[in-house]
């Protein structure tokens, strides 16, 4: 199996608890990273960010859909949409 590192950079004006103070660049170690998604307030889905995968869970359904690193690389250039880095 491949081995892959996952870092998460955030922005500036992320708001965050006082309480709780994040570095800029994050990485993923043993938890995964959970991000729920939600369009116009209302929960799509919840992505979780790996080491391994991407597991993607519609807000309607029980399974996850798994990503490996390599075929999700592979997806995003083959449908993804083109854009200049900011």
């Amino acid at each position: 199996m491949a081995e892959h590192t996952v870092k998460v950079k955030l922005p500036k004006s992320l708001e965050v608890h006082s309480t709780v103070r994040l570095p800029k660049n994050l990485e993923v170690q043993s938890k995964d990273l959970e991000v729920v998604v939600r369009s116009y307030g209302n929960i799509i889905g919840t992505l979780k960010i790996s080491k391994g995968s991407l597991d993607w869970r519609d807000a309607k359904d029980q399974k996850s859909h798994v990503l490996g690193w390599e075929k999700f690389a592979r997806l995003a250039l083959d449908h993804g949409t083109p854009r200049l880095r900011k």
